[in-house]
């Protein structure tokens, strides 16, 4: 994946500091580095801030709905254009539609293979670029 590491920064959602090693661990060889947040205050403040080029985002999460933390994302004038990928362990019928429908750009199923997480990353970075540059 093109550009430099603190370019490709991906801001990992989760409560899971399991999950939040692994998705660390998976980034070794790439050129992403990763920032971590438990929860959505955390998170908003942390997306805002560093501005990263995505946002790993998990349904649940301790406090808040992930749900709600994705339309505010969607929202925030600082965060709007971020691509936003759902990774979640629930099996909701409907689910995948529903987090669609508020944004995301992506929908992955836990527990996320490696391969499939970078492929699709780099997928919806390069989307996201191209729609960039089309609007530019």
């Amino acid at each position: 994946m093109p550009g430099s590491t603190t370019r490709n920064r991906l801001l990992v959602i989760d409560d899971s500091p399991d999950f939040q090693v692994l998705i660390k661990s998976y980034r070794q060889g790439t050129n992403f580095s990763c920032l971590c947040a438990a929860d959505a205050l955390q998170a908003t403040g942390i997306a805002v801030r560093e501005k990263p080029r995505a946002i790993l985002l998990d349904i649940g999460l301790p406090g808040s709905d992930g749900l709600l933390l994705l339309e505010r994302l969607r929202a925030n004038a600082h965060t709007h254009a971020m691509p936003i990928l759902v990774a979640t362990g629930q099996t909701t019928p409907g689910l995948e539609a529903k987090v669609r429908a508020k944004g995301a750009v992506a929908y992955l199923k836990k527990a996320i293979d490696k391969q499939i997480l970078l492929e699709t990353l780099q997928q919806v970075l390069q989307e996201s670029a191209h729609a960039t540059t089309t609007h530019s």
